[in-house]
């Protein structure tokens, strides 16, 4: 017997890594493409990739925290069907 359980923070992790991807993959990159101002000792757009990068990477640590939306609760392999 399985319930249809929607679990809204799962959608909310999925926008914000696809939201994340766009910025960081999209061609509008191009027009902040300058040197100066410099991020840590970088050009712009290297410093600017790297911070997405770890805006990403909390992201995918926060999901995985709180089981990708499933609750407190949730055991692997129990009701997971």
């Amino acid at each position: 017997m399985s319930e249809n359980k929607s679990y809204p923070m799962k959608k909310v992790f999925w926008a914000l890594i696809i939201i994340c991807f766009m910025i960081m993959e999209l061609p509008g990159i191009f027009f902040i493409n300058r040197i100066e101002p410099m991020i840590f000792g970088m050009p712009f757009i290297y410093g600017f990739t790297l911070i997405m990068w770890a805006v990403m990477c909390a992201i995918m640590l926060v999901a995985y925290k709180a089981n990708w939306g499933k609750g407190r609760n949730f055991k692997e392999g129990e009701g997971d069907e």
